[in-house]
């Protein structure tokens, strides 16, 4: 990635970074993943049935949310932001198609912020050691029982040296795709009840005319509330420049407005994601932690909730893939009202930026 020092020289002491970390430190004790302690702070549990991992606060039982940032790097560091997201495509013999059911999550890697202050550095260096401390515990519960499961971790490293402190965390979005709840229920022939009205005459009173303007009223402002966006929006997925070919065959599931917001904290429209959120973007994520058991397998994973733009990149978006959406290959705590959301919604940011 080529990047000019000279973008970033607002990245100093008592800039941006910092100001990010203050507030970071003013959150709860735990809130913050650079702040928490495993065991101390936040506790795993397993789901009796399915033998999964879920992370819950010590205190009150309830599913730990955490707060974390960092900065977006390219795709060949593992980033997955598209319409195809995380999904696996198979091969050109047996390709594996995108339908209603098929789950599709974006991926963001996350690295060290550039021209780190200290205060940055430290931080970022301590969420990957929090992350690190319920995998080393994990390993040595593991070691104890004489298993032996193949890990995916929550980080990853910058090379083929995995010896190292890892440097990058990986952090999964919500599902990009979902069946609308009213399209779902008329599928299965479930709707609410019409029910009858009661006619009054008016038509002594000259009234019928301002009866009709009054439904016109009514039009528009439906009209104003349906391009008001919430995180119950849902689109068409062609408005994803990415979206098309064979491998897409949606019928009755929408692209859901996630819960993606710009530095001023307003919701950012699917059309606008990949020019929001590309290489270099200062990001804070609301998260939540669960780690997935199959027989010899375990998968870490972050899932994130709520992405905040703190400071965008001048940085070029990267070339779209020119063979993704087609078969010729090669070979909660989701909602975001939570504490941890109302906090993150409450960081202020200056009007400086990185100046890149």
């Amino acid at each position: 990635m080529e990047i000019d020092p000279a973008q970033y020289d607002n990245r100093v002491e008592g800039g941006l970074y910092d100001d990010v970390v203050r507030q970071l430190m003013a959150l709860p004790k735990g809130m913050s993943l650079g702040d928490a302690t495993y065991k101390d702070d936040f506790i795993r549990e397993s789901n009796v049935n399915t033998g999964n991992f879920a992370y819950k606060c010590r205190d009150n039982g309830a599913e730990y949310e955490t707060v974390l940032v960092g900065e977006i790097l390219p795709r060949p560091c593992g980033t997955k932001f598209s319409a195809i997201g995380n999904h696996y495509l198979g091969t050109a013999n047996t390709p594996n198609i995108i339908d209603d059911k098929t789950r599709v999550k974006g991926v963001f890697t996350l690295g060290q912020p550039t021209q780190a202050t200290e205060m940055i550095y430290v931080t970022f260096g301590n969420q990957i050691a929090t992350l690190d401390d319920i995998i080393q515990s994990d390993m040595e519960e593991l070691k104890r029982q004489n298993k032996d499961m193949n890990v995916k971790e929550w980080t990853a490293h910058a090379g083929t040296d995995q010896t190292g402190m890892p440097e990058y965390i990986i952090v999964n979005t919500e599902q990009l795709y979902a069946v609308p709840k009213g399209t779902q229920q008329a599928v299965q022939g479930k709707r609410a009840r019409v029910t009858k009205k009661t006619i009054n005459d008016t038509s002594e009173h000259g009234e019928g005319k301002a009866a009709k303007n009054n439904s016109v009223a009514r039009g528009s402002k439906d009209n104003t509330q349906e391009t008001e966006i919430t995180t119950n929006t849902f689109y068409d997925p062609t408005v994803l420049p990415d979206y098309g070919g064979d491998l897409f065959q949606h019928i009755n599931a929408k692209l859901r407005q996630l819960d993606i917001r710009n530095v001023e904290n307003e919701l950012i429209p699917p059309q606008n994601w990949y020019t929001s959120l590309k290489r270099g973007t200062l990001v804070m994520i609301r998260a939540t932690l669960h780690a997935f058991n199959w027989k010899e397998r375990r998968v870490y994973q972050l899932n994130g909730h709520t992405i905040r733009v703190l400071d965008d990149s001048k940085l070029e978006v990267e070339p779209l893939s020119s063979q993704p959406n087609g078969f010729d290959i090669g070979g909660s705590s989701s909602t975001s009202n939570s504490w941890v959301s109302d906090a993150m919604a409450n960081v202020q940011l200056g009007k400086r930026g990185r100046q890149e």
